[in-house]
């Protein structure tokens, strides 16, 4: 059961999470918009469509600054009841720091877990409709890039990789196919096709030929249809686009790097970003356990003394976690060190601080 003093805390909490919200997405919204003016009068776009863009970057700014959110949300609720003396009468009464603090401590992982399923689940279809809308609606470039694909380059394995000129999505028709087989580092067998098509569930190749390498010597051969089971890919595979890997779900992410994996491209960054998936979101709780002793604490330089001290931690926090990251991203550290390093880090300091705040 929820004591009245929790009641109070976590409706302040929310409150001022509100206010804090709707501020920055209102100043982030502004900003965009006098950027995108322009675009908008260019293209005579209509009232509707850009209320609609700005509804799901609104989402995107939420996804990116929750825990920005969170942090100030708790300062303010914290500053707030320390200026009014809220504290020190909840101490004189016997309450530690810790406990008005707990409910705090339990919204903040409440909104981390919720954040992770926005993440996962809500944020990237809308993302998806908000690139839509810039791209088609607000910039009216054409559909075709969506509709063919070119360049595609695909590895089934270290010995066998194939490449696809043309991919038209709705014929599910690949064009200018060449399948590559290594043998002991070297080129072995070679075929090319005009087409590939997907039939009764494996693909086949039209109108090519094929160079195979025997013990005897090479041979050479046309065909005007072949079978390609070492083309394990679905239409699919072929048909997915990658998008930005920030951008992505975690399944999706997860699905771009085993598709690295397997084409030999590079992928640490991704697997750097996968991992922080789950990690960032948590950054909620570990900036709230900071941020509760720093409002609290009664300055002789007042509110203002503590919001500036408040701001540069934090601060240095993101800091620090960007510069994790790169240094993950370019190998330097592990992935698992880039995307935890940091939130244990302050997670030691925000619980050595609220010890020390006790006494």
């Amino acid at each position: 059961m929820l004591k009245t003093l929790d009641r109070y805390i976590i409706g302040q909490f929310l409150r001022s999470l509100l206010v804090v919200t709707l501020a920055v997405i209102v100043l982030v919204v502004a900003i965009n918009l006098i950027e995108k003016l322009r675009d908008f009068v260019d293209h005579d776009v209509a009232a509707k469509d850009i209320a609609l863009y700005y509804l799901y970057y609104s989402g995107w700014a939420v996804k990116s600054f929750l825990p920005i959110f969170v942090f100030l949300a708790g300062l303010f609720t914290v500053g707030v009841m320390a200026r009014h003396n809220e504290i020190r009468a909840t101490n004189a009464g016997g309450v530690s720091i810790f406990r008005y603090s707990l409910p705090l401590l339990v919204m903040s992982l409440i909104l981390g877990l919720v954040h992770f399923y926005y993440n996962e689940y809500i944020f990237p279809p809308a993302n998806k409709r908000m690139i839509e809308l810039q791209e088609y609606t607000i910039r009216q470039r054409s559909k075709r890039s969506v509709i063919n694909r070119r360049n595609l380059y695909r590895q089934v394995s270290d010995s066998v990789y194939y490449v696809i000129d043309l991919y038209s999505v709705p014929d599910r028709i690949g064009r200018g196919v060449k399948l590559y087989q290594r043998h002991k580092n070297t080129l072995g067998d070679f075929t090319a096709a005009t087409e590939m098509r997907f039939n009764k569930g494996s693909w086949t190749l039209y109108d090519g030929s094929y160079r195979k390498q025997t013990d005897s010597g090479e041979t050479f051969a046309t065909f005007d249809s072949l079978p390609a089971p070492l083309i394990t890919d679905k239409p699919d595979d072929l048909e997915r686009r990658l998008g930005d890997p920030t951008d992505m779900s975690y399944e999706e992410l997860e699905y771009y790097i085993n598709l690295m994996k397997r084409t030999g491209g590079p992928y640490l960054s991704e697997l750097v970003e996968l991992k922080s998936k789950i990690s960032f979101p948590l950054t909620s709780f570990v900036v709230m356990l900071l941020c509760v002793p720093l409002a609290a604490r009664r300055r002789q330089s007042g509110m203002a003394g503590a919001l500036a001290g408040a701001a540069g931690l934090i601060l240095l926090y993101f800091v620090s976690y960007k510069v994790s990251k790169s240094l993950g991203s370019h190998g330097i550290i592990p992935p698992d060190l880039a995307a935890w390093g940091v939130n244990g880090l302050f997670f030691v300091v925000g619980v050595v601080m609220n010890i020390v705040g006790r006494k």
